[in-house]
């Protein structure tokens, strides 16, 4: 009986699933793929994660864009999707840059990640 419910919560993860170092949950793969709400997030926050899981986890290229496809503004609860096709982007990042444009690059987005501070004991 364990084995059968161990084996349900394998098939119901997603294929492509990602914890960022910041701990944000990304799910999906290049064509699609949406970083998790994480309560206190800003829009850098969620493309940072972005750009990590194009980096890092699906391994292609820093110089790949990568589009935003949630309209803003976000509603309460809700995270953001994207996609590295610019079929169905939105207008904005979200991020402001200059000179304003609809996407970053992975490697761009990945740099907002702010770093991690040691804790001391």
């Amino acid at each position: 009986m364990k084995y059968i419910a161990l084996a349900a919560i394998v098939a119901a993860a997603p294929a492509h699933a990602y914890i960022t170092d910041e701990s944000y949950y990304v799910s999906g793969d290049a064509q699609q793929f949406h970083v998790r709400y994480e309560p206190g997030s800003a829009a850098r926050n969620y493309w940072c994660a972005a750009g990590q899981f194009i980096d890092d986890y699906l391994g292609m290229l820093p110089t790949t864009p990568i589009y935003r496809l949630s309209p803003p503004p976000l509603k309460r609860g809700e995270g953001m999707t994207f996609s590295t096709s610019p079929e169905g982007a939105v207008a904005e990042t979200g991020v402001a840059v200059f000179p304003a444009t609809n996407h970053f690059s992975a490697g761009s987005a990945a740099a907002l990640c702010e770093p991690r501070i040691p804790r001391h004991r």
